[in-house]
């Protein structure tokens, strides 16, 4: 770092030094210095912490150097230093220390308008109130602000194994820009505090007993030959309740240590209550010791006799509020004004009752009492208007808000009922209030929106067909402003609309009829289904295809003959239950007799319930899917019977066969058998009839021993001579006709037996 023409000052600081006197400032000495003394407000918002800093006659032309600015009492967790970046110097906060250093080259100029560009803000919930008090000074070295008459410096000298001796001799030799150094002495709290705060103060300080056992003096600095302690633990006590920050259990002269402990040493052992002190022999803990080892030593510059004048700190003030902006309650406060020109407004806040000042930001609006939570306020025109509202905290806090107030008409929904021109077909509706600016008329009947547009002020309701106490309303919205009003109604319809039967299942066919007290010109149903019919007595079928119940909305045009019109639409006024609908298949579609069960699938749709009857005369089933055995040939007509949980069915009648399978005669018999189903050849059984039976027997060259035509006759193994055919192997052909009609042949081979 280089200050300008620091040959000048150098010499002035000797010789004036030497002569005992004053040193006195030179336009050219460096100075960073603060001349604002107020402290300001930090409320929620950053706060520059030196706006008004000034830094003159210094020049840094190294990148390693240049200033620092500490918050003094700084609140780890709390406080934080934020900045905008000046040129090309680089930032870097320290947040166990609470320090910002600011490095690189640069002219006084640049360094000023970075220092002022610092700025203090507190990152907490819920900050800890107070002053905090922040130091400018040079890098290398830190300002305690609670030094500010005789303007202390504080380094730390890390060096490993230094003597206390050693220590306090090489401090005697610092110097700081011509300020004197020194062992530090540590004589207030702050001092203390600040010391290990922010120079990772842990070494040696300027204390010593060597000279008397027992009795503590400062014996480095202007407080040299200071005795501010007396004995050892636990009988030692403060000398004139002097500044003191011994551990616990020290001093005690002894310890792991041994004997010889005459010099006061600030802890880095962890296990020790925080920034204490503790007395060492003069080298310390030795190199094997764990925290005990000498790491170092603290300077302290300032208050010694002929140290100069130099302003190469600065100071500066944030007094730390814990103020939250005030919020408006927008659930107690009514921006949106109705009425006339001029209202009164009320203010509420969620916290807190500060103090207001309420100012239109429109020349059109004044407010009276604007300092009150109450102001009463005036405009020209109806519309919306700005405000400025300017907050003082109970912490003193400054806030600005703005409002934005509307003032509008109020109007008044006053209308004119008309029952007589169109007695018993509609009524007609005129608004007869007042609006100032455009407004949306929604108009009701029977507590129902009817209507509802921009300015329509004129309406006309039907009446409707039912049997009622009826009412029309309106309710008017002028910017937001409201106003509604209800009448009864006194007239009744001249039509009725009456349904033979509401509700049925699909298709549903029902009379809907319009009774009126005398003729009209014209009626118009829509059934709520597309279709329509300008019958007076329409008789309809409504369809449902869903698998649910279907409300139809029918309505009803009525015109009498002086051209009044009713209308209605009557919601639900038909219900159609769904219809399921029947479906099966028989698997196989034609069995065989010899194989007569049939399985039936139900494919009905939308069906809770099934009845089968399948042609044959035997019980029907309520099963889902059945099977049914068939004991005769014949085609049988099968009818499955679905329906819903709502009573409504439908029948799908399907044919299935049982077909005649074949013959499957013995293959032997014998004239001489023990039984005599056994004493002959004969092939009957069910589905044949006997027109068209042939039974034929052929010998083994072809030719014809046995002929029959009737399927009670069957071959006892006689020839046509009359005598026994010989044993042995015949062919059979039969011929015949099912119930069903159909021709069959079939042959085989028997054999004779005796």
């Amino acid at each position: 770092m280089t200050f300008f023409k620091p040959a000048f000052l150098f010499q002035l600081v000797i010789f004036m030094g030497m002569a005992g006197l004053v040193l006195a400032e030179s336009a050219d000495n460096p100075v960073i210095e603060n001349p604002s003394t107020e402290v300001m407000l930090y409320c929620a918002e950053p706060v520059a912490v030196a706006p008004l800093i000034t830094i003159e006659n210094i020049q840094v032309d190294q990148d390693n150097e240049g200033i620092k600015i500490s918050i003094s009492n700084y609140i780890k967790g709390e406080d934080v230093l934020e900045f905008d970046k000046v040129g090309s110097f680089k930032y870097k906060w320290d947040g166990n220390t609470g320090s910002l250093e600011i490095t690189g080259v640069g002219t006084d100029q640049a360094y000023e308008e970075a220092a002022k560009k610092v700025y203090y803000r507190n990152i907490s919930s819920n900050p800890t109130g107070g002053t905090r008090s922040f130091s400018i000074s040079l890098r290398d070295a830190d300002y305690l602000p609670f030094t500010a008459d005789s303007g202390h410096f504080y380094q730390y000298i890390p060096k490993l194994d230094v003597t206390w001796k050693q220590a306090r001799d090489l401090a005697a030799n610092a110097d700081y820009y011509g300020l004197k150094g020194y062992l530090a002495t540590i004589t207030s709290r702050a001092e203390n505090d600040f010391i290990w705060t922010k120079i990772d103060g842990v070494g040696w300080i300027g204390a010593s007993d060597e000279a008397t056992e027992e009795k503590w003096m400062w014996v480095t600095g202007p407080e040299a030959g200071t005795h501010f302690w007396q004995g050892t633990y636990p009988n030692g006590y403060r000398v004139n309740n002097m500044f003191s920050f011994w551990n616990n259990g020290e001093p005690n002269n002894v310890g792991n240590i041994g004997i010889g402990e005459d010099y006061a040493h600030i802890n880095a052992n962890p296990g020790t209550i925080p920034k204490s002190w503790n007395d060492l022999p003069n080298a310390g803990g030795g190199p094997n010791s764990q925290y005990y080892r000498a790491q170092g030593y603290v300077v302290e510059y300032g208050g010694m006799p002929g140290d100069p004048k130099l302003k190469l700190s600065a100071t500066s003030y944030v007094d730390v509020k814990d103020s939250k902006a005030p919020e408006l309650d927008y659930n107690q406060m009514d921006t949106f004004l109705c009425g006339t020109l001029t209202q009164k407004f009320k203010i509420a806040f969620t916290n807190g009752q500060p103090a207001i000042s309420l100012t239109p930001l429109d020349s059109r609006v004044s407010v009276v009492d604007g300092n009150t939570y109450s102001p009463t306020i005036t405009v020209s025109e109806f519309g919306t208007y700005p405000f400025q509202l300017d907050m003082i905290a109970q912490s003193g806090c400054e806030y600005i808000d703005t409002i934005h107030l509307g003032v509008h008409n109020q109007p008044e929904a006053k209308f004119k009922l008309d029952e007589t021109t169109c007695e018993g077909y509609n009524l007609q509706l005129e608004f007869e209030g007042i609006t100032v600016n455009e407004a949306t008329f929604t108009w009701y009947y029977n507590g129902e929106e009817f209507a509802s547009e921009t300015d329509l002020m004129e309406v006309e309701i039907p009446l409707g067909f039912k049997t009622m106490d009826r009412s029309v309303g309106l309710k008017v919205n002028e910017q937001g402003c409201v106003d509604s009003s209800e009448k009864p109604v006194s007239v009744v319809p001249k039509n009725s609309v009456i349904v033979d039967d509401p509700v049925g299942c699909s298709p549903h066919s029902t009379q809907l009829a319009a009774t009126a007290v005398e003729s009209a010109a014209s009626y118009s149903w829509d059934f709520g289904d597309g279709n329509s019919s300008p019958e007076q007595k329409p008789i309809y079928s409504f369809v449902n295809p869903s698998d649910t119940v279907r409300t139809f909305d029918v309505s009803l045009t009525v015109l009498s003959n002086t051209g009044c019109r009713n209308f209605e639409v009557m919601d639900d006024l038909v219900s159609v239950y769904p219809v399921p609908v029947a479906a099966f298949d028989p698997v196989p579609e034609v069995a065989v007799i010899t194989s007569p069960g049939i399985s039936f699938y139900n494919n009905s749709h939308a069906a809770t319930s099934s009845l089968w009857d399948f042609g044959d005369n035997t019980s029907a089933s309520e099963e889902e899917n059945p099977v049914h055995k068939y004991n005769d040939i014949g085609d049988f007509h099968v009818r499955l019977e679905v329906a819903n949980d709502f009573g409504c069915s439908d029948t799908l009648v399907r044919i299935v066969g049982i077909d005649f399978d074949r013959f499957f005669p013995p293959n032997a018999f014998s004239p001489n058998a023990a039984t005599e189903e056994d004493r002959e050849f004969r092939i009957y059984g069910k589905g044949i009839i006997e027109d068209g039976y042939k039974l034929m027997i052929y010998n083994r060259w072809g030719e014809t021993v046995f002929e029959s035509n009737s399927s009670s006759v069957g071959w006892d193994g006689k020839m046509s001579n009359g005598n026994d055919a010989p044993a042995g192997v015949y062919t059979w052909v039969f011929q015949y006709i099912d119930v069903k009609s159909k021709k069959h042949t079939q042959q085989g081979n028997v054999t004779l037996l005796y």
